[in-house]
C-alpha cells in the first residue's frame, strides 16, 4: 500500500474535527480513530461531502482500554497501514475519580499511558520522515509529577491536578521520545491549542455562565486551536523539526529545565514498567516499551 495516512485521536471532537477536515482537504488519506462510533459517523459523513476526499476511514479507538489499543494497533499493521503522521490529539478531563479499564486513574491513563502505548506499538508503521504530534495544554506549567502519579488516593483527586499532571508528563515523554527517535528520522513534536472553545472548558457548575461572559472573547476557535497541530504535522517548513513546541506557526523547543527536571528521567522508566505489567496479562505480546 503507498498511502502515507493520517491517524488523528479524538477526531470527532471539537480540534480533532478541524485536524481531519484540514488534512482531508488537502486530499491527504485520514484515519479518524474514536471511542463512540455512533457519534463519530455523522462527522465523517459530514467531512466527506464538504471535503470531497472519500478516503476519510472510522476506526474504534478506547484509550482507557488497553484490548482495544491493541486491536487498534493490530488491524493497522494486518492492513499494511503506512503512517505519515499520528495526531495525539484525544483527551479527558473527568469531573469525577474513575478508573481505566487497566485500572489507572481515568484522566492520567486516557491522556498519558494510552497515548504513550498507542504511540509505542505504531512505531512499526512508521518510516524516516513520519512525524508525532501530541496535544499539551496551558495547564502543563502547574503540573507537577510525584510518586503518586500513577497511583493516586482516589479521595485526594482534582480533576485540573490530574489533567495538568498528564499534560506535563505528556510534555516530559514527547521530548525523551524526540531524542530517542532523532536517529530514525522520525520527528516528535508537542502543539499547544491554548484555550479552545471545547465542552471540557465547561466546569458543571454556578462558575459558567461568568467564565462564559468574562473569558469568551479571548477564547481560541478550534480551527486557531488545530494549526499548531496542523503545522507541525503537514508543513514541508516543519520537516525535521522535533522535541519542540507548536503555537500556530510558532515553535520552541522544549525547555531543558524541564526535560531535566528530577521525576522526568524516572517517569520514562516507570511509564514502560507499567505498560509492560499490564501488557503482560494481555493475550498479545508486549512491545518494548
Amino acid at each position: 500500500m503507498n498511502k502515507e495516512y493520517y491517524i488523528i485521536t479524538g477526531a470527532n471532537g471539537s480540534i480533532g474535527q478541524a485536524l481531519t477536515e484540514a488534512i482531508a482537504a488537502q486530499g491527504q488519506p485520514v484515519i479518524m480513530a474514536c471511542r463512540n462510533l455512533a457519534k463519530s459517523q455523522p462527522v465523517q459523513q459530514r467531512i466527506i461531502e464538504k471535503t470531497g476526499n472519500t478516503d476519510i476511514t472510522l476506526l474504534p479507538l478506547d484509550l482507557a482500554s488497553f484490548a482495544s489499543i491493541i486491536s487498534f494497533a493490530e488491524h493497522l499493521s494486518q492492513e499494511s497501514i503506512s503512517i505519515q503522521a499520528l495526531l495525539n490529539n484525544a483527551g479527558v478531563m473527568n469531573q469525577h475519580y474513575s478508573q481505566t479499564a487497566d485500572g489507572f486513574e481515568s484522566t492520567i491513563g486516557v491522556n498519558y499511558i494510552g497515548t504513550v502505548l498507542l504511540t509505542r506499538m505504531l512505531l512499526p508503521l512508521m518510516h524516516p520522515g513520519s512525524r508525532i504530534v501530541t496535544t499539551t495544554s496551558l495547564t502543563r506549567y502547574i503540573g507537577k509529577i510525584d510518586d503518586t502519579f500513577f497511583g493516586a488516593p482516589p479521595h485526594k483527586y482534582k480533576r485540573f491536578e490530574a489533567y495538568s499532571k498528564s499534560k506535563l508528563a505528556l510534555t516530559l515523554y514527547t521530548a525523551r521520545l524526540a531524542q530517542e527517535l532523532r536517529p530514525r528520522g522520525i520527528w516528535v513534536n508537542a502543539a499547544d491549542p491554548g484555550v479552545v472553545d471545547t465542552d471540557m472548558i465547561t466546569m458543571h457548575s454556578w462558575v459558567d455562565p461568568l467564565a462564559n461572559r468574562f473569558f469568551r472573547p479571548f477564547i481560541s476557535t478550534p480551527q486557531e486551536g488545530a494549526s499548531g497541530a496542523l503545522y507541525a504535522a503537514t508543513a514541508p517548513e516543519a520537516y525535521g523539526v522535533t522535541g519542540e513546541i507548536f503555537k500556530k506557526r510558532k515553535h520552541t523547543p522544549i525547555p531543558p529545565r524541564v526535560v531535566h527536571l528530577p521525576k522526568a528521567l524516572w517517569l520514562y522508566e516507570e511509564t514502560g514498567k507499567r505498560i509492560t505489567e499490564v501488557l503482560a496479562k494481555q493475550p498479545t505480546s508486549a512491545p518494548k516499551i
